[in-house]
């Protein structure tokens, strides 16, 4: 699990921009692309080489090179690989290793511009019924703020958002905030133009989030920033 501090991004310098990729399960007869890096993680916690895992899963030393780079693989391959990590004690299903974090990541923060507080609606095809959303800050400041459990009271946290936050109307700061898989999920860090509604900032403030994922559906997440450059906003929009 990555823990973001409220007030301090990680510092990570690969970005990434994949192609987004449903949740769901492909026919057997058919590629997905793949998530490679978890692929790797597992492979490398048990301490094999892609050498033994291609042996105890029935394939070839370069097909595993192949999906750890993420490149397109059966559905079917997926699933074996997932069943050899699973018997060897890795907690992994073939959803796991068909669904990209970092390109779901993407997805959704896009849409966060593109549709605001209908962005889990639109995005319900890979967002879990149980979803955690946390936003940073006080509760007395931020309408928005704490942890919000469950998918109707993340709709309910986005509504509240919205209601006080504006994205800029150019949207190209997206083009320079990084997405990152971690396996499991993604971090998603850079600096926004987002302000209080009718209060447009003078220089744009730095941000993180983690959202975590579990058989191709997002679990979690999380955003942190600066609380008290926020407030001082707030105050001033008060």
């Amino acid at each position: 699990m990555v823990r973001l501090p409220p007030l301090q991004l990680i510092n990570i310098t690969e970005s990434i921009a994949p192609t987004p990729m449903p949740n769901t399960q492909s026919p057997y007869g058919r590629s997905t692309p793949c998530n490679g890096r978890l692929i790797s993680l597992l492979r490398r916690q048990l301490g094999w080489t892609q050498s033994e895992l291609a042996e105890k899963a029935g394939f070839t030393e370069s097909l595993i090179a192949k999906a750890e780079a993420s490149h397109n693989i059966a559905a079917a391959t997926l699933k074996m690989i997932a069943q050899t990590l699973s018997e060897a004690g890795m907690v992994v299903s073939s959803q796991d290793l068909s669904a990209d974090p970092a390109a779901l990541a993407k997805l959704f923060f896009l849409s966060t511009y593109e549709f605001g507080p209908r962005c889990l609606e639109v995005n319900s095809h890979f967002i879990s019924n149980d979803i955690v959303i946390h936003f940073a800050g006080d509760p007395d400041v931020f309408p928005f703020a704490g942890t919000h459990t469950g998918i109707d009271a993340a709709k309910r946290a986005f509504a509240k958002f919205y209601e006080v936050i504006e994205p800029p109307k150019d949207h190209s700061e997206v083009e320079n905030i990084q997405f990152v898989s971690t396996g499991y999920g993604a971090l998603v860090w850079g600096e926004t133009w987002a302000h209080p509604i009718g209060m447009p900032m003078t220089s744009p403030m730095k941000f993180a989030i983690k959202m975590d994922f579990k058989d191709g559906l997002m679990t979690v997440f999380d955003d942190r920033f600066d609380t008290l450059e926020g407030a001082k906003l707030f105050k001033k929009s008060m």
